[in-house]
């Protein structure tokens, strides 16, 4: 089985780095952006098979509105998407638009690593 390919979109850079180490420590293959016009030019270079993006990033776009430019793309729009973020009154909102999982920060960094292993569980 080929390693899967994480695209981490966190404008947090120490947090993105952390969780970056432990996802590649599973053997996962992780890109990071901090800026979602930096993950959306990743997205068109090559594929991956999940994303995991904060609401918090770099530059003039956020995690709903990389999700919103995600799901609005033919080519991007199956790949499941993780939305982290410390701002709970934004879970519904990043449901409707089309995220596979909500995480609240602060998160447990094992936890999160089962939610991924599920999520590509439920993509086979």
């Amino acid at each position: 089985m080929s390693k899967k390919q994480i695209l981490l979109v966190d404008g947090d850079v120490m947090l993105a780095e952390r969780l970056k180490r432990n996802l590649e420590l599973e053997n996962y293959i992780v890109d990071l952006a901090y800026r979602g016009s930096d993950a959306l030019t990743i997205l068109k270079r090559k594929w991956v098979d999940l994303i995991i993006s904060s609401i918090t990033l770099q530059g003039n776009m956020n995690g709903i509105q990389l999700l919103q430019d995600i799901i609005k793309n033919e080519d991007f729009n199956k790949i499941p998407v993780i939305i982290i973020s410390g701002k709970i009154n934004l879970e519904k909102t990043a449901y409707d638009i089309g995220a596979k999982l909500f995480v609240t920060k602060p998160y447990d960094t094992l936890e999160l690593i089962k939610n991924i292993k599920d999520v590509f569980q439920e993509e086979l």
